[in-house]
C-alpha cells in the first residue's frame, strides 16, 4: 500500500509555526502591543506583570530584537534586561528590571604630550583629555534575592552591586570610584558570569568608601 501522507507535503509543525506567528503578530498590532526602544531601535512587543511593586516586568518580542543586557526605554524610565531571553522560535520572553540609577563613565579618552619632559626619565610628559561623557543604567542594590525567593536579605554592610550591560569600556575595572545617592563606592569585584560571546551583563561588587576624616 502506498504511503500518501506526504502526498501535499503537509508539515503539521510548520503550520503550528505558522500559526502562532499570526496570533503573536496581532497581539504586537492590538491594545495590548507597546512600542519601545530596545538598545535604541524602536520596536513593537508585549509586556507583563511580574511583581506587585512594579519593578520587575516581562518582555515579548520577535526572536532577533532581545537579548540579555539590551537597554529597554518603556513607559516610566530604562529596564535592564536581566534574563537569558527563553526562545520558542515565536517569540522571545525575557524579565527586565527597572533601572534605578546609572554609572557615569568616558568614552574615548586619550592621553596628549604635554611638550614637557619628565627630569627623572627623561620621558615626555603626557596628560589624559576625557572623551565624551556617558550614562550607563544600572540597577544599583543593596539587598540580594537567595535561591529564586522574593523574599530580600541584606548583603553585608556597606557594600552594594551595581548591574549593567556588558561593555568593554576600560574605565570598568576594579578600583573604579563611582557615586550613588551622594555616597562613593569603589569597585572591589567584578562579575562576568552573565557574559556570552560578548553579550549580557556585568555586576559590579562595590564598597562604600570611608571616610578619610575617620
Amino acid at each position: 500500500m502506498r504511503d500518501f501522507k506526504n502526498y501535499h507535503k503537509f508539515n503539521p509543525n510548520q503550520k503550528i509555526s505558522f500559526d502562532g506567528q499570526g496570533i503573536f503578530e496581532r497581539g504586537l498590532e492590538g491594545f495590548q502591543g507597546e512600542e519601545v526602544f530596545v538598545d535604541g531601535v524602536s520596536v513593537k512587543c508585549l509586556i507583563q506583570s511580574k511583581s506587585n511593586d512594579g519593578l520587575f516586568r516581562y518582555i515579548l518580542a520577535k526572536p532577533d530584537e532581545i537579548k540579555l543586557g539590551s537597554v529597554v526605554e518603556w513607559d516610566v524610565g530604562k529596564w535592564l534586561i536581566v534574563t537569558q531571553p527563553y526562545d520558542n522560535k515565536i517569540y522571545k520572553k525575557a524579565e527586565m528590571r527597572l533601572c534605578n540609577s546609572s554609572i557615569k563613565l568616558s568614552s574615548g579618552d586619550i592621553y596628549v604630550d604635554t611638550g614637557e619632559i619628565n627630569e627623572i626619565t627623561g620621558k615626555s610628559i603626557k596628560k589624559l583629555v576625557p572623551g565624551e561623557s556617558i550614562e550607563i543604567p544600572c540597577v544599583f542594590e543593596r539587598t540580594v534575592s537567595v535561591n529564586g525567593s522574593d523574599q530580600p536579605i541584606n548583603l553585608p554592610d556597606g557594600q552594594a552591586h551595581i548591574t549593567l550591560p556588558y561593555s568593554t569600556n576600560p574605565q570598568l575595572k576594579i578600583g573604579l570610584k563611582t557615586q550613588f545617592y551622594s555616597e562613593e563606592y569603589v569597585v572591589h569585584d567584578i562579575d562576568y558570569s552573565k557574559v556570552i560571546d560578548g553579550v549580557g551583563t556585568i555586576k559590579l561588587i562595590a564598597k562604600k568608601k570611608v571616610s578619610d576624616n575617620k
